[in-house]
């Protein structure tokens, strides 16, 4: 039996819970599990239990990673600092502690802070979500097909990374292994900065006057743009605060783009209006293209 304890039973912890105890995921070599939940918000991990995604739940940290063979903390990036600390003295030697946080650098030097020695650790961010938060809107196939990064530790034991690498499959996901650096420049790219966008449209036009006025007419353009300003304000604030650099420098190149845009407007500049938008659609639509071939295969 695999013993699991799951910190943190939200959007991703309740979705990693319901996908492990899938059929599918039953098939594999994970087909004997046990999940035990932990969660400071007692509903929250309440909804889990009764949506099954966990097995059991746990009165306290100690409860919970008893006898863990993996414990996955899915929680916001700060909290994940905090936990490491508390689970330290806790944790058995040859236990395996992995996270969902969507920034790296920063866990992994918490982890190689505060781990003993014998406990291995292996950063990991599903690239997969939805801007719903909470154990209710957790669903067992939000990770199908999914990017699964996983963060390389030269101190993770081999059977440690087999482990990792069998979850993320019984999930439904497809592991991919990068440095903690390059994983954090890139999702500033293309996670974060998309979150940024959509909460600067959010407030650029509700400030407007005629804010109630203009509500009325927005539908599907600003609906699709606006979504992820729906998404949990403090795992947002927590990634901003320990994504800083790459992050900045994406709003640079952001604020260029937009201030580009803005000199062919106010130039009537036809012509290269129309090369940037074919440009941008072209980019899209070949990446689109790729991905939806990648969900195929």
């Amino acid at each position: 039996m695999i013993r699991i304890a799951l910190i943190g039973t939200g959007l991703i912890g309740g979705s990693l819970g319901l996908a492990l105890q899938t059929p599918a995921a039953r098939a594999g070599p994970l087909r004997d599990v046990q999940i035990t939940g932990y969660d400071r918000d007692k509903q929250m991990l309440q909804t889990a239990y009764e949506r099954r995604a966990i097995n059991q739940q746990a009165r306290s940290l100690a409860e919970a990673v008893a006898q863990a063979d993996l414990v996955i903390l899915a929680t916001p990036v700060q909290t994940v600092q905090t936990l490491l600390r508390e689970l330290a003295p806790l944790l058995a030697g040859g236990t395996v502690v992995t996270d969902t946080a969507s920034t790296k650098v920063q866990v992994n030097a918490w982890a190689a802070e505060f781990l003993p020695p014998g406990v291995g650790f292996m950063g990991g961010h599903p690239m997969a979500g939805r801007e719903q938060v909470g154990a209710a809107a957790a669903r067992a196939d939000l990770f199908k097909g999914a990017v699964y990064c996983l963060t390389p530790n030269p101190g993770l034991a081999p059977q440690g990374r087999q482990l990792m690498e069998e979850v993320v499959q019984a999930v439904g996901a497809k592991p991919y292994y990068i440095e903690s650096a390059q994983h954090d420049a890139y999702v500033a790219g293309i996670s974060h900065l998309p979150f940024l966008l959509s909460t600067a449209l959010v407030e650029a036009v509700s400030q407007s006057p005629d804010w109630s006025a203009m509500s009325l007419l927005a539908a599907g353009g600003f609906r699709d743009v606006s979504r992820l300003a729906s998404g949990d304000p403090q795992m947002h604030r927590d990634i901003c605060l320990t994504n800083q650099a790459a992050l900045l420098g994406w709003v640079d190149a952001a604020v260029e783009a937009l201030l580009k845009l803005r000199g062919h407007l106010s130039k009537d500049e036809t012509e290269q209006l129309d090369a940037l938008f074919d440009h941008a659609k072209q980019v899209r639509d070949a990446w689109l293209a790729e991905r939806m071939r990648g969900l195929g295969s």
